[in-house]
């Protein structure tokens, strides 16, 4: 596949939503075995400033924390992606986790406090979900 086919291909999914590098060197590796051909259609998608890392990385931590994800799992959907710890944390300090967990729990639980089994369950259900303990700890305990 011709280069300028296969930056066409890199465009064709950067124009849906944003990719990181790793993700996407895996999407346009299925369309050219040149590992130098692929090599030079990133660095020129990075060098245009239409792929970018940081970039990927605040509309994840974005988009997660609005979908109701603590800080862990967001941390662990990020380092999979390939994505380095610190532009999660640079991105991270802009929320409040206590809030987005309190909010969590509420919408659970809807208005009773939680006793007993049902405190186990929300929980393993907010621990899942990426909170950590210090975080659901305090979101608990500021419940209305």
């Amino acid at each position: 596949m011709p280069e300028t086919s296969l930056r066409n291909k890199a465009l064709d999914f950067l124009a849906r939503r944003e990719y990181s590098v790793k993700e996407l060197r895996n999407k346009i590796s299925k369309y050219s075995d040149n590992s130098e051909e692929i090599k030079d259609v990133i660095s020129e998608l990075i060098k245009n400033n239409l792929l970018s890392d940081a970039r990927y990385a605040q509309a994840v931590v974005q988009q997660k924390y609005q979908n109701g994800y603590g800080p862990n799992y967001i941390e662990m959907y990020l380092r999979e992606k390939g994505i380095e710890q610190e532009l999660f944390y640079l991105y991270s300090d802009e929320f409040d986790w206590v809030e987005a967990c309190k909010d969590l729990a509420k919408k659970k639980l809807r208005s009773k406090l939680p006793e007993g089994k049902e405190k186990e369950k929300i929980l393993r259900f907010l621990s899942y979900r990426g909170f950590n303990y210090e975080i659901i700890k305090s979101a608990l305990n500021n419940l209305d």
